[in-house]
C-alpha cells in the first residue's frame, strides 16, 4: 500500500492539476478514477515501448509499430492534456473510444489465437472502472463502440486486415499477461471506490440516525411546547382582560393604581415568556458568532438588567474571575445562560437566610472556561434534579416562571459544545457548573 501511495503522490499526481480539482470540488471517488486514467496512460506508454523494443527483435510488423506510435504520440498526450485542464469526462471518453479503435486495428490482423479477444475485454472493464453510474451515457456509448468492435472481430475471425504471422508469434503471452495486469488494476480501483462509498454511506446513515433522534425529540417537545405555551400565554392575557374590566367599573384612583400595577405584572409575565420563546428560536436558527468575552463587563450588565428584582439589594454578590488568557465564544448565548441562572438565584432566594449570596467564579484556560454559579437559596429536592432541564419542568411550588429557563440554558450550552451539571440541597444551596470550549482558534 505504501508503494501504491508513493506512486500516486510522486508520479501520477504530477499530471493532475490539484488546484482545478479543488476549485471544481471533485469528489474523492472521482479523483481515484482520474488517477486510474493517468496511471493507465503511463502504463500504456511503458508497455508499448517494451512491446516495440522486444518485438523489433522478434519480427514485429511495420503496421503494428505505426499503430502503437500513432497511439502514443496523439491519443495519450491528448488525454493527459484534457486531464490537466479539468476535462475529465472528455479525457475518459477519448481514451475509451480511441483505445477501442487502437485495439480493433491491432486485433484485426492477428487471428483468434493471438489472445486479442481477451485484450478487448480490457476496454469493457475499464468502462466500469472509469465511470460512475451517474455517467451512464458515457458508459453506454463506450460499451456500444467496444461491443460493435468485438462483434465485427468475431465475425471476421480477427483477420479483417489480413493475418500477421510474424507478430502473432509472441502475441498470446503478451495479451494474456497484460489483460490480467489491467484487470487487477481495475479491480483495485473499483474496490477502493466501493470502500470509499461504503464509508460515506455509513457516515451519512449515522448522521441520518442522529437527525432522526433529534427530530423525534423536537417533535415531542413541539407537542408539549404548543400546548403549554398557549396555556401560559393565555393565562396572563385572561387576567389582564379581567383587570381591565375592573378598571372600567372602578372610580377610586388608589384602587385603579393597584389594578394598574397588577396589569403591569401580567404584561411582564407575558413579555418574559415571549423573550424566552425568542431565545429558544434564536438558539435553534442562529449560528454561533465567536468573539472575545469580557465576563466582568457582561456580569455587570446582567446585574444592572436584573436590578428590578425586589430583593436584589439584599443579596450579596461575589465575583471571582481568574485566568491569564482571553476567552472566545458566542456572546449572546453566554449572556443568556448567565442571565437565566443568576435571575433564578434572585427569584428563589431564601428569606430565612440572614446573609443571602450569589457566588460566581469563572476560570479561563487556553482550552475552556469553567463557570460556577452558587447560591444559598431554597435549593432543589434531590428527586427533581434529573428533570430540571426538561421543557416546562418546574422544580418548586414557588416557581412562577414558564419552565423554559433551564431548558434554554441546557440547549444553549449544548449548542456551544459545552457541558452543564447541577448539585443542590433543599434549603441549603444550589450550584451550577458549566464548562465551555475556548474557541480562540475560530476567532
Amino acid at each position: 500500500m505504501q508503494v501504491v501511495d508513493y506512486i500516486r503522490s510522486k508520479i501520477v499526481r504530477r499530471f493532475i492539476n490539484l488546484k482545478t480539482i479543488s476549485t471544481n470540488k471533485i469528489s474523492y471517488d472521482e479523483i481515484i478514477r482520474i488517477e486510474l486514467l493517468v496511471g493507465m496512460c503511463l502504463i500504456a506508454i511503458v508497455a508499448g515501448v517494451l512491446y516495440i523494443t522486444i518485438g523489433a527483435f522478434l519480427g514485429l510488423s511495420l503496421f503494428i509499430i505505426l499503430n502503437y506510435l500513432l497511439f502514443f504520440s496523439t491519443v495519450v498526450p491528448f488525454v493527459l492534456y484534457l486531464i490537466r485542464i479539468g476535462r475529465y469526462n472528455q479525457a475518459k471518453l477519448v481514451m475509451m473510444l480511441l483505445g477501442s479503435i487502437f485495439m480493433f486495428l491491432k486485433a484485426a490482423s492477428l487471428g483468434r489465437d493471438s489472445g486479442m479477444n481477451l485484450s478487448m475485454l480490457i476496454i469493457v472493464f475499464a468502462t466500469f472502472a472509469f465511470y460512475s453510474i451517474d455517467d451512464y451515457k458515457y458508459i453506454l456509448l463506450s460499451l456500444f463502440v467496444t461491443g460493435t468492435s468485438i462483434v465485427l472481430l468475431e465475425l471476421t475471425d480477427y483477420s479483417l486486415l489480413g493475418y500477421d504471422h510474424a507478430t502473432n508469434m509472441y502475441e498470446y503471452e503478451f495479451n494474456y499477461i497484460s489483460t490480467i495486469l489491467f484487470c487487477v488494476l481495475f479491480f483495485y480501483v473499483i474496490l477502493r471506490v466501493n470502500q470509499y462509498m461504503n464509508t460515506r454511506l455509513r457516515i451519512v446513515n449515522g448522521k441520518l440516525l442522529q437527525k432522526n433522534r433529534i427530530l423525534k425529540k423536537v417533535n415531542k417537545e413541539l407537542d408539549s411546547y404548543v400546548y403549554r405555551t398557549s396555556h401560559d400565554m393565555r393565562a396572563p392575557l385572561t387576567s389582564l382582560m379581567g383587570l381591565i374590566n375592573l378598571v372600567k367599573e372602578e372610580e377610586d384612583l388608589k384602587t385603579i393604581y393597584g389594578l394598574a400595577v397588577m396589569q403591569e405584572n401580567c404584561v411582564n409575565k407575558l413579555d418574559l415568556h415571549i423573550q424566552q420563546i425568542i431565545h429558544l428560536s434564536k438558539n435553534i436558527k442562529t449560528k454561533s458568532l465567536v468573539q472575545q468575552i469580557d465576563f466582568r463587563v457582561m456580569l455587570n450588565d446582567i446585574f444592572e438588567e436584573l436590578s428590578f428584582f425586589e430583593h436584589m439589594s439584599n443579596i450579596h454578590k461575589n465575583i471571582l474571575i481568574s485566568g491569564s488568557t482571553n476567552f472566545y465564544s458566542d456572546s449572546y448565548r453566554i449572556k443568556t445562560i448567565l442571565n437565566n441562572l443568576i435571575s433564578n438565584s434572585f427569584k428563589y432566594y431564601r428569606s430565612s437566610e440572614p446573609s443571602p449570596n450569589v457566588d460566581i467564579a469563572v476560570t479561563i484556560s487556553e482550552k475552556s472556561a469553567v463557570i460556577v454559579i452558587k447560591d444559598n437559596g431554597i435549593g432543589i429536592a434531590a428527586e427533581n434534579l434529573e428533570n430540571i432541564f426538561d421543557m416546562f419542568y418546574r422544580a418548586s411550588n414557588q416557581s412562577k416562571g414558564s419552565g423554559l429557563g433551564l431548558y434554554i440554558v441546557k440547549e444553549m450550552v449544548t449548542k456551544l459544545n459545552g457541558t452543564i451539571s447541577v448539585s443542590s440541597r433543599l434549603n441549603t444551596f444550589t450550584q451550577f457548573v458549566i464548562e465551555l470550549p475556548n474557541n480562540k482558534n475560530k476567532y
